[in-house]
């Protein structure tokens, strides 16, 4: 099974570096742009309105509208600047009891591995800790994900399995 994303989870002065695998598959139906005329796929193409011509993909770039309608061009390194500093981290927030927390809020579930050569240790020993924590108390750990598209909020808890 291959990893959907790697970063560490973090909690207090320890990073343990992990990898996360999807739990579930979606199986969606791919539809396709069709002509109705004749049923040929449709092309989308890269169309400068000033020049009037199709434009190779190595002269796309990014810009921000403003206000006045003046585009503003962006940087690959203005990108990087605009994303999170913690691209590629899970910071544990607390804990909470699991029944506080509402299933419909709950949008996919992933599995938590260990990343890397000398992880597995440290990896055991904190599923061991969260599963004592989930068997003791029903509380789940309430967690900050970072990644290099956005940020938000998740629950992770530990399964005897």
């Amino acid at each position: 099974m291959r990893a959907t994303w790697s970063g560490v989870i973090q909690f207090g002065m320890v990073a343990l570096p992990v990898q996360l695998f999807a739990a579930t598959e979606e199986h969606p139906v791919r539809l396709h742009e069709i002509h109705t005329a004749d049923s040929s796929r449709v092309e989308h193409r890269r169309f400068c309105r000033v020049e009037g011509r199709e434009i190779p993909y190595e002269e796309v770039r990014r810009g921000f509208a403003m206000p006045d309608g003046n585009v503003v061009p962006l940087t690959d390194e203005d990108l990087a600047r605009l994303r999170l500093p913690t691209k590629r981290a899970i910071e544990v927030l607390g804990f909470v009891p699991s029944q506080d927390i509402d299933p419909i809020s709950y949008d996919k579930p992933y599995f938590a591995g260990p990343n890397g050569p000398g992880a597995d240790r440290p990896y055991v020993l904190l599923v061991s800790l969260m599963l004592e924590r989930v068997q003791a108390s029903g509380e789940v750990c309430i967690e900050y994900v970072a990644c290099g598209a956005g940020a938000g909020s998740g629950a992770v808890g530990a399964a005897a399995d």
